[in-house]
């Protein structure tokens, strides 16, 4: 009286086999995802880099047109407000502060060289003053230029001083 129902299963055969396909899959799900998160964090990176470039210029250009008077001394720029506010740059090794008198800002840029000049327009009726800034981001070397228009009461004003 034997009476043994059949089960149906898988033999260890086919179960180590199974398991063998399943190690090969996530073996190669884990390189394809290691290489796609490498890929966002470089993207992630070269965005913020970028984020600064743009912060960093759309400040300064503010900043130029916002206030009075623009000097440079050694690696700072100090921007002098009609009301008397100050906003200081500063350029360190690896990145740029701004402060404000409100808080501070900081930009992952290095600057190399900071150079101003005075300029004259095409048709020598106007006379700006030229701020060009050399700059490393990303290991690319590029230059920034901002201009500020001087008006004739100013140069007045730098000519008397000078007398």
């Amino acid at each position: 009286m034997n009476n043994r129902k059949m089960t149906s299963a898988f033999s260890i055969v086919e179960a180590i086999v199974g398991m063998a396909i399943t190690a090969i899959i996530m073996s190669i799900i884990f390189v394809v995802f290691s290489i796609v998160t490498e890929r966002m964090m470089d993207y992630k990176n070269q965005n913020e880099s970028i984020c600064d470039l743009n912060r960093l210029t759309y400040s300064v250009n503010k900043d130029i047109f916002e206030n009075e008077k623009m000097t440079v001394i050694d690696n700072e720029i100090t921007f002098k407000g009609y009301s008397g506010e100050n906003i200081k740059y500063s350029f360190l090794e690896d990145y740029t502060l701004r402060n404000n008198e409100i808080f501070i800002d900081t930009f992952k840029i290095k600057l190399n060289q900071i150079h101003i000049d005075t300029v004259k327009s095409k048709s020598e009726q106007f006379v700006f003053q030229k701020l060009k800034f050399n700059i490393e981001i990303n290991e690319n070397k590029m230059d920034l230029k901002f201009y500020k228009r001087i008006y004739a009461n100013e140069l007045l004003l730098k000519e008397n001083n000078e007398k």
